[in-house]
């Protein structure tokens, strides 16, 4: 983390397709695997995350739980276990059922959710109990979470974490729905790169500030002020 990194708090959302994890979680639990985190970009290259497991794990907790209390028990499972887990809190939404859920990443091994669990329910917080029939359905993720930026440009960002995120500025909120459309016709429009996206926002100067974030190999400003163009151009 460099001098430029501002740390900030929003929102993302996004559409993800779903797996129940079975065996390597606590009994009767319901744990929800994304195997396509960035279905924009790797829809075109099919190979690419074979080998990359686990990917984006959902644990559905039992209700929501507010930020103080899960941040908490967060950093107590970390300072324990000496793991670097990426935790954040959200929502999926599945048809008209939302579901409380704790989104991790760089989990090392399946292995490993079962003690994470434990840990969050030895802390008071509790998982939602496995369904007897769960279909493999698309939903839309909104996750709550700190974003560790990096600066390049006015209106133009780096994470300082994960490598090949980037975001930029937009001048309006727009709806799942608008975004959706907009991002068909910002793609059919640039035959040269592949890429995923979804919308959200951060908070900055006490003000709520709307932001794309665009998923790519090798992502570079360059890439991003040409995506945004192709934005801009679309937003009413």
């Amino acid at each position: 983390m460099t001098e430029s990194t501002e740390i900030k708090y929003g929102s993302l959302i996004k559409e993800e397709a779903f797996e129940l994890i079975e065996g390597a979680v606590l009994p009767n639990t319901l744990v929800l695997e994304s195997k396509n985190p960035f279905p924009g970009f790797y829809e075109y290259y099919d190979n690419l995350q074979k080998d990359i497991t686990p990917h984006y794990i959902y644990l559905v907790t039992d209700k929501k739980y507010d930020l103080e209390q899960f941040t908490r028990v967060t950093q107590k499972i970390m300072a324990d276990t000496n793991k670097k887990y990426h935790a954040a809190l959200g929502t999926i939404t599945i048809f008209n059922t939302v579901y409380d859920v704790i989104r991790v990443r760089h989990i090392e091994q399946y292995a490993d959710i079962k003690e994470l669990q434990a840990y969050y329910v030895s802390l008071g917080i509790n998982f939602k109990d496995k369904p007897s029939k769960f279909d493999h359905e698309n939903g839309i993720t909104r996750l709550n979470k700190f974003f560790s930026l990096e600066k390049v440009e006015d209106d133009y960002y780096f994470d300082s974490v994960e490598a090949n995120h980037g975001y930029f500025k937009i001048p309006k909120y727009l709806s799942w729905s608008e975004f959706e459309q907009l991002t068909k016709q910002v793609k059919y429009n640039m035959d040269l790169l592949h890429f995923d996206a979804s919308i959200g926002f951060i908070y900055d100067h006490f003000k709520a500030i709307d932001i794309i974030r665009i998923y790519a190999e090798n992502l570079s400003l360059d890439m991003l002020k040409q995506i945004r163009k192709k934005y801009l151009v679309r937003i009413k």
